[in-house]
């Protein structure tokens, strides 16, 4: 994510295999599964790669990378530790386990709703985000009391793909005012494309035809003789149509965040440690390379990310994560390591304050 905070995905294809065996295979898969899921950068790792692969990897915009580019590469982030949240970390791991073994037993929560915020939301758009939570919302209030760790861990993926959304929405503040940004989600939520109104125009038709239907009944009884009496009929377009309470919030989380694009762009690495590391019982999130990512402006951003998901997912899921109140922020030394500096492996003494 860019100052701008304009995200790009990137795939990196991890193979044992030496010598040119499967090599243009390999490299053509790759091709289609960056075009299937729309990823700026591809790129094949092997142990060697041949004259032929890279050729045919330039002609098909693949990168390529050999064991030993790989090595020098690794080498320049040596200051980070090796195993952290979803990287490998063991507290994480156990916690993502569980969950799966706990959601087989939550009915009411549909199992391609979690599957969405807990991966597919990485590709999504933002409206289509902002549906599956407020999807999610109605979900627990059937579901009731989630148990631990389930319930953290669906609202640290809540959490996630909430500012996946924001983030996204604050790209284009630089292009389109935030009342359009509003009116586009509000429109999304209703017919499924931001661009699309033609939903809105069809029901206020619906709605002057039924006008026009009970005007001549009443007109019909008044000749009659008899007194009109009023009834009222609620509107289509106002039901479908109507403005939810949480836009206001989630618009103001997204000015928020357009405000302070240097912090803004790494929040989803601070949120990640914290949800997924800190909050499950992992240590790495203490490690002195990501103080940078534990500043008060970091505090402040997530706090109000979470509010925010709470007005959209509701209180329940929101409450989960209340634990973040007591996580340390403002560490010293947020400074972000030298690249050349030795790798540091000091561990901040206390988890909470």
């Amino acid at each position: 994510m860019d100052l701008r905070l304009r995200v790009s995905r990137s795939s990196l294809e991890c193979k044992s295999g030496k010598g040119g065996s499967g090599e243009p295979d390999r490299l053509l898969w790759l091709a289609g599964f960056r075009q299937l899921l729309a990823l700026q950068r591809a790129t094949l790792v092997r142990p060697t790669v041949s004259r032929r692969g890279r050729a045919l990897a330039r002609r098909l915009g693949i990168g390529v990378m050999d064991n030993a580019t790989l090595e020098r590469r690794e080498a320049a982030h040596g200051w980070l530790p090796s195993n952290f949240a979803h990287i490998g970390g063991e507290a994480c791991e156990t916690a993502e386990g569980r969950t799966d073994i706990q959601l087989r037993g939550l009915a009411e929560l549909p199992s391609d709703l979690i599957a969405f915020l807990r991966f597919d939301s990485l590709l999504a758009s933002p409206h289509a985000i902002i549906g599956a939570l407020a999807s999610l919302k109605s979900a627990v209030v059937r579901q009731g009391v989630l148990p631990e760790p389930a319930g953290k861990v669906i609202a640290g993926h809540a959490l996630i793909a909430l500012l996946l959304a924001a983030l996204q929405d604050a790209s284009q503040l630089d292009l389109v005012p935030a009342s359009t940004l509003r009116s586009r989600l509000e429109i999304a939520l209703i017919s499924g494309d931001p661009d699309d109104s033609h939903l809105l125009r069809v029901l206020a038709r619906a709605d002057e035809l039924v006008e026009f239907q009970i005007q001549r009944v009443h007109n019909a009884y008044i000749d009659s003789g008899a007194v009109r009496q009023p009834v009222n009929i609620a509107s289509l377009r106002e039901v479908i149509g109507t403005s939810q309470d949480y836009f206001e919030s989630y618009i103001d989380l997204v000015e928020r965040l357009r405000e302070n694009p240097a912090v803004s762009r790494n929040l989803l690495q601070t949120v990640e440690l914290v949800c997924f590391d800190a909050l499950v019982g992992g240590d790495a999130w203490r490690e002195r390379a990501f103080d940078h990512l534990f500043t008060a402006e970091h505090r402040g951003l997530i706090l109000a990310s979470v509010r925010t998901l709470g007005g959209i997912a509701g209180d329940p899921v929101a409450q989960k994560l209340e634990a973040i109140w007591n996580v340390k922020f403002n560490r010293s030394g947020a400074a972000v390591p030298d690249r050349h500096s030795p790798p540091t492996r000091h561990i901040q003494s206390e988890l909470f304050d």
